[in-house]
């Protein structure tokens, strides 16, 4: 019982120590009572001592006068907070942008200008593309090595690709032709 009465006292003592703020009907802070105003982004502005102590239970973006600190979704944020996480959604984005999926990074090392080696070995002509040396290449896997991978390869770059083709024509069956199919074969029984 006696532990009931310490942290009772603990509370109100706790809660002497808050700033006093005005209240609505039904409980929630008055902030037109107590907020210096509003900033740009029609947030309120409230004093720091208040921002402090109740910024769990103000609004979202609610700033202190300092305007180094708000609330947010029942937290505290710093502006240094803040700033570092914009900082480093900025350099997230500036990634994903750099980022290519691998048909882009094929097709732009495809349309580079093809070695001199490689010119020679396979006989290209003169501003050969990377992409003519590897079908060189492939031809000559297919053909001289007798690579049956590579001579896929080119037969369905080539757009020569066997498809299987499968036609139906699916017709729904009414209860008046199953009557009638059931006629014939019972016609056919001798039934």
């Amino acid at each position: 019982m006696e532990d009931v009465k310490l942290n009772i006292e603990k509370l109100n003592k706790s809660a002497d120590d808050l700033p006093e703020v005005k209240r609505t009907v039904d409980g929630k802070i008055d902030l037109e009572a107590i907020a210096i105003g509003k900033n740009e982004k029609d947030n309120w502005i409230v004093p720091d001592e208040i921002l402090k102590a109740y910024y769990k239970e103000l609004p979202n973006g609610t700033t202190n006068e300092s305007n180094n600190s708000w609330s947010y979704n029942g937290g505290l944020l710093n502006k240094a907070d803040r700033e570092v996480q914009i900082a480093g959604g900025k350099a997230l984005q500036a990634k994903i942008e750099q980022r290519r999926t691998i048909q882009e990074t094929t097709k732009i090392l495809l349309a580079q200008k093809a070695s001199i080696e490689e010119i020679e070995q396979y006989n290209l002509p003169e501003g050969a593309t990377k992409q003519d040396a590897m079908m060189a290449a492939m031809m000559v896997q297919a053909i001289e090595r007798g690579n049956i991978q590579a001579g896929i390869f080119i037969r369905d770059t080539a757009g020569e690709k066997p498809t299987e083709k499968i036609a139906a024509e699916v017709e729904t069956i009414t209860a008046e032709d199953r009557a009638r199919i059931e006629k014939i074969l019972n016609r056919e029984k001798g039934i």
